[in-house]
């Protein structure tokens, strides 16, 4: 998908190698491609759907849609 390149970069995570080998292994166990760029490919998906959603979020919170989300403090 191509909206996706853009949405990855500068947004403040950074693909670890640790990432890399947990979703590797992931996406064999769910009989899926798995090669190194599928797992990276597939890491920049769920970067760029988690960053989407976030807009999606103070959007809604900001048109008064939902009500805004509290965090905890530790």
């Amino acid at each position: 998908m191509l909206y996706f390149d853009h949405m990855t970069q500068n947004s403040g995570y950074q693909i670890t190698e640790a990432d890399i080998e947990t979703t590797i292994r992931f996406l064999k166990s769910q009989n899926l491609p798995c090669t190194r760029e599928d797992a990276i490919k597939h890491l920049e998906e769920k970067a760029a759907l988690a960053h989407m959603a976030a807009h999606k979020i103070v959007e809604d919170e900001q048109s008064g849609k939902i009500d805004p989300i509290k965090l905890k403090k530790d």
